[in-house]
């Protein structure tokens, strides 16, 4: 057996051999979690994937199904993760041999010194095989690398759509609020019109100065000027909230529908080392220290010499479309190359790659830091509105006996129109806080959610390390 006949034979083992395996090092935890959250919390519970249920709003539910399906940006991140998986297919190629075939014919004409014609052909086939050796494993960083990558991508996918659900619910309820909010400046409004019908009645009767009158018809005109503004705020989120669910801005009918009939779920989140695992923004940034691993492991495999196989069997006649009795031959070839000399751009390459990932960790150790800040101020805030929401319902009480009370004085003379004034400010600004407290606890109950990460749960089973505490 010839040589070549030798490497051909042995092509199939030296690939197996020469196959070597990325395996990444775990992830390591820059930052050691606290115990327990900074509020007393009863038992935690996991967040469901469907959270915004738990508000019990159907206008809500509506809307959230047609973000998902129809945002722009969403479908637009969605590309990436497509990207992403073909990058990876591309970097799984050059751990296979790449295979080529040849063929040719032709047939030439000839005349000779007397006059006569000779025709000849040829014929000829081939196929080639070119591998190259992953001694070193620098392939199998490529592919590992591109493999990290993509479940990166994949996680920043996820961490667009729980942060889309999150602006979706957010969007919503400021325009709930604007809605009552401007509910709220008509029957202020109302109110002052009925007081300036009793002081232009006293005013008749010569009770009433003319100064309370021009008194009070400038607090009228104030209130009417009120008005406008808050309903151009109401329409210009009711358009930022049709962009978010892939609709026209200012078309389309107004929802019919009360901030005070949503529901405020209760929260009691798990503990705060069990964040790390369920938040995609953190995942995604663990997978990008994967393949920041094996770009380093990609950089040092350069240093070392490559090793590359080839062969080639070829069929070849001097017949013209035939292959009739051919001559055969069979080649192959061990090739070995090292650089020498490159002024240090790969041992650079090392530690740039090395660089990166000390980059990434820190990286990393500040949004674990932010994760935990974000958790633990949404429960602050829950609770701290929850309190003035109490607080504020009986100041609005007392506020409205107050001006009842008021009203039925000033008519019967017993007190002056400053007095009334007063009492209806107090009336207004107490309507008003309430408006912007129902809507602050909404905003934190969905603030708590996308910090705890909506609910999310790694599901891929590629990655095969996670994060470790040191």
């Amino acid at each position: 057996m010839t040589m070549n006949a030798r490497i051909l034979v042995l092509l199939p083992a030296l690939m197996v051999a020469g196959c070597a395996t990325f395996t990444p090092e775990p992830v390591p935890l820059p930052v050691t979690p606290p115990e327990q959250w900074s509020a007393q919390l009863d038992e935690g519970q996991g967040i469901d994937a469907s959270w915004w249920q738990a508000f019990n709003d159907d206008h809500l539910n509506r809307l959230i199904d047609k973000a998902l399906a129809a945002n722009s940006d969403l479908a637009a991140t969605a590309q990436s993760v497509i990207q992403a998986d073909l990058q990876l297919q591309s970097a799984g190629a050059g751990l296979l041999p790449s295979v080529g075939a040849t063929a040719s014919t032709g047939r030439q004409a000839s005349r000779a010194s007397g006059g006569d014609t000779n025709n000849g052909g040829s014929t000829s086939a081939g196929l080639s095989v070119d591998y190259e050796l992953d001694l070193w494993g620098r392939l199998s960083a490529v592919e590992g690398a591109a493999l990290a990558s993509f479940q990166a991508t994949r996680f920043d996918y996820d961490t667009a759509r729980i942060t889309l659900i999150a602006s979706v619910a957010s969007t919503w309820f400021e325009w709930l609020e604007l809605q009552q909010r401007v509910e709220v400046a008509r029957n202020n409004l109302a109110i002052g019109e009925r007081t300036l019908a009793l002081v232009e009645a006293r005013f008749r009767n010569g009770a009433a100065s003319r100064a309370e009158l021009a008194r009070q018809q400038t607090s009228v005109l104030s209130l009417r000027n009120a008005v406008p503004p808050l309903e151009y705020q109401a329409r210009q989120r009711l358009a930022a909230l049709r962009v978010l669910t892939g609709e026209l801005p200012f078309e389309g009918d107004t929802p019919d529908a009360d901030i005070s009939e949503v529901s405020i779920p209760v929260i009691n989140p798990l503990a705060p080392a069990s964040l790390v695992t369920r938040r995609p923004d953190l995942a995604a940034q663990e997978a990008r220290l994967v393949a920041a691993s094996a770009d380093i492991e990609q950089a040092r495999a350069a240093l070392l010499p490559s090793v590359s196989l080839s062969a080639a069997v070829r069929l070849s006649t001097d017949s013209f479309l035939s292959l009739a009795d051919p001559a055969r031959s069979v080649s192959g070839l061990l090739g070995l190359s090292q650089s020498l000399f490159d002024g240090g751009q790969r041992r650079n390459a090392v530690a740039i790659s090395e660089s990166r990932r000390v980059a990434l960790l820190e990286s990393y150790r500040g949004s674990l830091l932010t994760a935990f800040q974000e958790v633990g101020d949404a429960l602050d805030r829950d609770s701290l509105y929850e309190l003035q929401e109490q607080r504020l319902q009986e100041i609005l009480v007392r506020a409205e006996e107050t001006l009842r009370l008021t009203e039925v004085r000033y008519r019967e003379g017993a007190d002056d129109l400053l007095t009334l004034l007063e009492s209806q400010r107090n009336v207004f600004d107490a309507r008003q806080q309430l408006s912007q407290m129902r809507l602050n606890r909404l905003i934190a109950a969905v603030d708590l959610y996308k910090a705890l990460g909506g609910g999310w749960q790694r599901d891929d089973e590629v990655m095969a390390t996670g994060p470790v505490e040191e």
